[in-house]
């Protein structure tokens, strides 16, 4: 099924729900029991959640989801609040030495400074780790967090839970099976989401930078972004895992706030561990519950 016919499809039901004058829950109800349907019997553990109207909803919400690369977002809003705190403008220029920096990872900033000492705004750092997925920019991010440590810290202190942070990008570079221990229900990365949105977790200018940060993620243009309707933004994390010599790929992730055209938001997270879907399929799936999502909570 296409995703335009899937869209019409959802629409319909939708549509059909509000006719019979379904309340908001029994809308978001049927979503539940459909992305349940959706998932039933995939080669893939599948974990799904979503806030909207202060009201929280999850399918399969276990607690072992491998975040992979949606940790940046846990370490880029403990490396703030700390910057926060201290009164650190986002223009600071951060000092990285070239020792910090990994040669064979996925590294954007890498190619743009190469293998020698240079300094980067705070702003740009952030950028690099968060928006393209940087991972030296991300241990440069969590050194400025106080590590793992720092980064759970800040997470205790906004009260999230629901989560294990251990491991740094370099920690499961030299042993991926690490990846698995930085985990997390679903509930919880959404509910980050909202923390970062409704929470006052972060002052001024430091919410709005990571948020426009978050906006401009330039990864996962085919999972839940592909699902918005017209006039919705998403500001949102994406996580990839490793494929082991079976094909299966360890985690495959989508979440972020969208914000609908009326401006009311929803706060989402898709978390997929351990599929044998491909990248493609874990893809189109990720899009297809986004979309029963968003349609759930349509207002007419």
């Amino acid at each position: 099924m296409t995703s335009v016919r899937l869209t019409t499809a959802l629409r319909a039901i939708v549509f059909a729900l509000a006719a019979t004058g379904a309340s908001a829950a029994a809308c978001a109800q049927d979503a539940e029991r459909r992305i349940s349907e959706m998932t039933a019997g995939k080669p893939a553990e599948v974990g799904v959640a979503w806030i909207a109207d202060g009201k929280a909803h999850a399918v399969n919400n276990a607690d072992g989801y491998p975040l992979m690369s949606v940790f940046k977002l846990h370490g880029a809003v403990a490396a703030l609040r700390r910057m926060e705190r201290r009164g650190t403008p986002a223009d600071t220029l951060i000092a990285v030495r070239a020792a910090e920096m990994e040669k064979d990872t996925y590294s954007p900033m890498l190619k743009r400074y190469g293998g020698r000492d240079f300094t980067i705004r705070l702003d740009s750092l952030l950028r690099y780790s968060v928006a393209e997925s940087d991972n030296n920019a991300c241990d440069i991010i969590m050194r400025l967090a106080g590590g793992t440590d720092g980064v759970n810290a800040e997470m205790r202190a906004i009260g999230l839970t629901g989560y294990a942070i251990t491991e740094t990008e370099a920690s499961m570079h030299a042993d991926p099976t690490r990846s698995y221990n930085n985990r997390s229900t679903p509930l919880a990365v959404a509910e980050l989401f909202r923390k970062l949105y409704e929470g006052g977790i972060l002052g001024e200018p430091y919410a709005t930078l990571l948020k426009n940060i978050l906006l401009s993620t330039s990864t996962g243009p085919n999972k839940i972004k592909a699902a918005l309707p017209p006039g919705a933004t998403l500001a949102h994390k994406t996580g990839t895992g490793f494929t082991l010599p079976d094909g299966t790929i360890t985690a495959d992730n989508d979440a972020g706030a969208i914000t609908l055209a009326d401006g009311r938001r929803i706060y989402i997270a898709v978390l997929v561990k351990d599929s044998k879907l491909g990248a493609d399929g874990n893809a189109r799936l990720i899009r297809e519950i986004a979309e029963a999502v968003i349609y759930s909570e349509v207002k007419f």
